[in-house]
């Protein structure tokens, strides 16, 4: 309330010097010249007063309708706020197309749907989910409250078949619709989250969890966590802790493992407080050769290539003898090939720098390119040993 304000210090300093001038005026000049001078002074303080207000009352006339457009904004703002969470009427009705239009969500389905081939199965549990998460935020415009879904999930399946794509589309549809504060995805394995001497293991774990809190933790190959034949393993101290957080804070965190069906099958036998904290488990089947293909034509497309119709058919040649390797890993493994193929088709148009190529040429990929995989050689070598096999079992005429 008390204390030194610089405007009041310039008034006063002001307010001195005038005076001091008018007592030196009184004392030194004519008493007719000092009385027409104070008048002169005294008209001349008045026309500039008179001035400098309707020159600020101009200021904030011009400045005035702005300013109401900000008031008008900020209470626009407020309102549209309030209304969101405002409490409907019993008898009002809301439309869940609209809810769905605000909430943008319409754009995670067709990403999912353009990156995705087939996986009907897992595309309808999304939709499940999504259709949940909407009727509870309508639910909660009526003042209808309900405990918070728990949506951790565990994806089973062979690698390349999509379920790293899912879960970045879960973590971005559970953003928009108020499920999750940031929807950023923290992918994780044993090795991120395991430490290998006492003392070790909680620190990693907590830190990768707080990386992960808003949004969501995908733990890969999440059923090498527990190794219950080694004694000194430390990973029943990270399962113990995602236990806690998991109940604890799943408004905070969703956690998604993935793995083989069949090995965390045995994992969740082994740490069945885990298996009660799943609520949804996702199957992604492994591709078919027509989807694989499909994939393969969506790949190139997006990189300005395509499939001569005698490269697609060496290429579902290639896909059938494939399949049939180890290690064959679905969409990973269209894609290693397909960029293989782009090397040799680049190799062969380089091999001859002296010809005129077109558009067309640098995006077709032909049939030369696709038969010059060593899987084709492989594939015949192992005929011809069949073959020499057969021939040596057949019986010989006495």
């Amino acid at each position: 309330m008390y204390g030194f304000k610089p405007k009041y210090a310039k008034r006063s300093i002001l307010l001195l010097a005038v005076l001091v001038i008018i007592i030196v005026a009184w004392y030194y000049l004519p008493r007719p010249f000092f009385i027409m001078l104070a008048a002169t002074a005294a008209v001349l303080g008045m026309i500039a007063g008179f001035a400098r207000n309707a020159w600020s009352q101009t200021g904030d006339d011009s400045r005035r309708p702005s300013q109401a457009g900000v008031v008008r904004q900020k209470r626009d703002r407020k309102s549209r706020s309030s209304r969101r969470v405002e409490v409907l009427h019993p008898e009002a009705t809301v439309s869940l197309s609209e809810e769905r239009r605000e909430a943008d969500i319409e754009e995670v389905f067709t990403s999912l749907d353009n990156q995705l081939v087939g996986l009907l199965p897992v595309k309808k549990k999304v939709e499940e989910i999504a259709s949940l998460l909407l009727v509870d935020r309508v639910r909660h415009r009526f003042g209808l409250e309900a405990p918070r879904p728990n949506l951790h999930m565990c994806f089973t399946g062979e690698p390349g078949t999509g379920k790293t794509t899912v879960a970045l589309q879960m973590a971005d549809l559970l953003y928009r619709l108020g499920y999750l504060e940031k929807g950023h995805l923290v992918h994780a394995m044993r090795d991120d989250l395991v430490g290998e001497y006492i003392g070790h293991t909680a620190p990693k774990t907590k830190r990768i969890l707080e990386r992960a809190m808003g949004g969501v933790l995908f733990i890969d190959e999440a059923y090498y966590l527990y190794r219950p034949g080694d004694s000194k393993d430390y990973g029943q101290e990270c399962i113990d802790i995602l236990l806690q957080v998991m109940e604890n804070d799943r408004d905070k965190l969703l956690v998604i493992l993935a793995g083989y069906k069949d090995r965390m099958d045995v994992f969740f036998e082994s740490n069945p407080g885990m298996h009660s904290r799943i609520a949804h488990h996702l199957d992604f089947a492994p591709y078919k050769l027509d989807e694989l293909v499909a994939i393969g034509r969506a790949m190139l497309d997006r990189s300005a290539y395509y499939l001569s119709p005698d490269a697609e058919m060496a290429f579902r040649e290639y896909l059938t003898l494939r399949m049939a390797q180890p290690r064959f890993a679905n969409a990973r493994s269209v894609r290693n090939e397909l960029e293989r193929a782009r090397l040799r088709h680049a190799f062969r148009l380089a091999a001859e720098p002296e010809l005129d190529r077109t558009r067309d040429d640098l995006m077709r990929l032909e049939e030369a390119d696709i038969l010059a995989s060593p899987l084709f050689s492989l594939a015949e070598s192992m005929s011809a040993v069949e073959e020499s096999a057969r021939r040596l079992q057949r019986p010989t005429a006495s």
